[in-house]
């Protein structure tokens, strides 16, 4: 690493740690000796996913994190760690099998086996927010100008009252 002041090669004086990645003291080795420190963080894997109304955006693990909140709330045993844990799984599982594009229902789906696996009301929970009545994931949006009602709850009304 050069240094930022005079442009000479610098020295590791000590690493350490943290929760951002590694913090390296170094010293100048070349003319002007003074100290600095660097930090190195890993970078994010760089998977984009394609959301079911045609947009992408990179991947986040703290998108899943929220869900898993939201879904395990009040349910024993899935606490942040445990949450933490899953949403790393996932990133793991995209990042070792070299994923560089998903679909974001493939997300989904990946999501709630492990949750399964885990907790079944959260993983009901969830499945609610994005099965049919059919049991089939809704994961694409309806065709533009569909009259196709919202889970079939305003048809069966109408079928009752003929």
């Amino acid at each position: 690493m050069q240094c930022p002041y005079c442009g000479g090669d610098s020295q590791v004086v000590d690493s350490r740690t943290s929760p951002d990645g590694v913090r390296r003291r170094r010293v100048c080795a070349g003319e002007c000796k003074r100290r600095f420190t660097t930090y190195e963080a890993p970078r994010p894997p760089g998977i984009k996913v394609h959301k079911r109304k045609g947009g992408s955006e990179a991947f986040a693990p703290e998108k899943i994190v929220r869900v898993l909140e939201r879904v395990s709330r009040d349910r024993p045993g899935l606490g942040a760690p445990v949450i933490q844990r899953m949403a790393r799984a996932i990133e793991g599982q995209l990042v070792d099998e070299g994923v560089r594009t998903i679909r974001s229902s493939e997300i989904l789906t990946r999501l709630l086996a492990l949750l399964g696996d885990v907790d079944r009301l959260s993983r009901d929970r969830l499945a609610a927010d994005y099965l049919d009545e059919a049991g089939h994931l809704r994961t694409e949006a309806p065709p533009p100008g569909s009259d196709e009602p919202q889970l079939g709850l305003f048809g069966d009304e109408e079928e009752e009252e003929s």
